[in-house]
């Protein structure tokens, strides 16, 4: 896939997220993968959770501030195993999935994941996608919903494969631009360029001071 065409035809990028984390992530311009958060916990008791299905949203603390790590209850432990690949177990995909920032490329792909978290008011980033790449060139493309585990009836009722190769960098995704479903960041994503939030995928978006 050609970067140069992703970015001018995706001008924005939009992570959904809990309003007890908006104000932190606002004051420090940056957004870290669960796995980075629980490290930066410092609670050895919860690192297991790396590995583990959320079935609810999780609360940790870092450097004093609390957080909430969001469930991952589309994923099915039943579904799952039958569409891994390379070797890999629930507990390998899972740390893999928390790895990661995730972003959505289009008003349609943030609408897929925001139904399940309307009513809890969650906020929603929307960031200039040039500015956001260009302080992240460990940007990684993903075709799929990765946390969704849904049989495919096209795929004799199993969910779509996924494995090491789910996220790729642009050179390796192999795939059109519309095929974008998820734009990632392992371990933490800088925020530069101008950026707003708002209450729905349809609202007003407020610009960032």
């Amino acid at each position: 896939m050609d970067l140069e065409q992703f970015i001018i035809k995706t001008p924005y990028l939009y992570h959904l997220t809990s309003q007890a984390n908006a104000a932190n992530i606002i004051a420090q311009r940056l957004l870290y993968s669960a796995n980075e958060l629980i490290t930066r916990s410092g609670d050895e008791g919860i690192q297991n959770v790396k590995r583990e299905k959320r079935a609810g949203h999780f609360p940790l603390t870092v450097d004093g501030v609390a957080i909430s790590l969001r469930d991952q209850r589309p994923i099915s432990q039943v579904a799952l195993p039958k569409c891994l690949t390379d070797g890999w177990n629930i507990g390998d995909f899972l740390y893999h999935l928390n790895d990661r920032v995730f972003m959505w490329p289009t008003i349609k792909r943030l609408n897929s994941h925001y139904g399940r978290y309307a009513n809890e008011n969650p906020v929603i980033f929307r960031f200039l996608t040039r500015a956001i790449i260009e302080a992240n060139p460990h940007v990684k493309f993903c075709r799929l919903n990765s946390g969704a585990t849904r049989a495919n009836s096209h795929l004799g009722g199993k969910a779509p494969e996924r494995g090491p190769s789910s996220f790729l960098p642009a050179a390796d995704f192999n795939f059109s631009i519309a095929n974008v479903a998820e734009v990632t960041f392992e371990g933490q994503c800088v925020i530069t360029g101008g950026f707003s939030y708002s209450d729905s995928p349809e609202g007003i978006f407020q610009q960032v001071d």
